[in-house]
C-alpha cells in the first residue's frame, strides 16, 4: 500500500469515526470563542480529540492543525488540517447541515469531507464532477457569513451586488460542505470571506482534484466549477476593493 493510499484510508476511517461519535453525542456544554455568535461545544472537542488521537498514534511524524486548538509540528512533510465539526451552529440547533472535514497537505494533497446525517463521503476518488456553468446569470452560488458583526456589514454589501445577478444564493451554514457541493456540481460556485485554514483545506483539494477552480485572497475563498465563472464571481465580489 502506498503512503497516499494509507493516508486516505486513515482519513476516511477517522472522518467516519468522528461522524458516528457526533451522531451519538449531544452538543453538551456550549461556550463562545471569537464572538458571542461563534460557538464551540463539548462535541467539537470530543470529535477533535478522537481524530487527533488516531492520527498521532498511527502517523506520529505528521504535522497536525486542528480548529479547537491542537497543533503539532511534525517532520514527515505531511500536514493534517482538521475541522472536527464544521457547522457547529447548525449542530447545536438541530439543522441537518454539518460535517467532518479533513484536509491533507504537503507531500500528499487530498481531502475527505464526511456528512454523517446523509452518510455521504466526499473524496478525490468519489467521481466528483463540478458544474460546467460559465456565467453568473443562472448560477446557483453558495456563501457564508463571518461571526464578526463588523465584517457582516461588508458582506451584506457584497451580497447586495451578487443577488440580482445570479440565479439564487444559498447560505447553508457549513463552508466545508458547501465546497464539497461545488466539487459535486450541486453548487455552481461559492464565495465566503473570513474563512480559516481548517474550513477550506479539504474542500479546495476536492474541487481542484475534480477539475474545478479555487482562489484565495487572504481569508476570502472563491470557488467554481469553471474558471470562467470563478473569474466573473471574483470580479463581482472584489468590486469594492478594486
Amino acid at each position: 500500500m502506498t503512503e497516499a493510499h494509507e493516508i486516505r484510508r486513515l482519513a476516511l476511517e477517522v472522518a467516519k469515526g468522528a461522524g458516528k461519535l457526533l451522531l451519538s453525542t449531544a452538543a453538551g456544554k456550549t461556550t463562545s470563542k471569537s464572538s458571542p455568535t461563534d460557538l464551540v461545544t463539548e462535541a467539537d472537542r470530543a470529535a477533535e480529540e478522537y481524530i487527533v488521537g488516531r492520527i498521532r498514534t498511527e502517523r506520529p511524524k505528521d504535522s497536525v492543525i486542528a480548529e479547537e486548538g491542537f497543533l503539532h509540528d511534525g517532520t514527515s512533510g505531511v500536514t493534517w488540517v482538521i475541522d472536527p465539526l464544521d457547522g457547529t451552529i447548525n449542530f447545536v440547533y438541530g439543522i441537518p447541515q454539518w460535517c467532518v472535514s479533513i484536509g491533507i497537505e504537503g507531500t500528499i494533497r487530498t481531502g475527505v469531507i464526511y456528512d454523517p446525517l446523509r452518510d455521504e463521503t466526499f473524496t478525490d476518488q468519489s467521481g466528483l464532477k463540478p458544474s460546467e456553468h460559465k456565467e453568473l446569470t443562472g448560477a446557483l452560488i453558495g456563501t457564508g457569513f463571518s461571526y464578526s458583526a463588523e465584517m457582516r456589514k461588508g458582506q451584506a454589501e457584497v451580497l447586495r451586488r451578487v443577488i440580482p445577478v445570479v440565479r439564487d444564493v444559498r447560505r447553508a451554514g457549513s463552508c466545508a460542505l458547501d465546497l464539497a457541493w461545488v466539487a459535486a456540481g450541486r453548487l455552481d460556485g461559492f464565495y465566503e470571506d473570513d474563512t480559516h485554514h481548517w474550513d477550506v483545506s479539504a474542500g479546495i483539494a476536492l474541487i481542484e482534484s475534480a477539475g474545478g477552480h479555487t482562489r484565495r485572497h487572504d481569508r476570502l475563498t472563491i470557488a467554481a466549477g469553471t474558471n470562467e465563472l470563478l473569474e466573473e464571481l471574483e470580479r463581482l465580489v472584489l468590486e469594492e476593493k478594486s
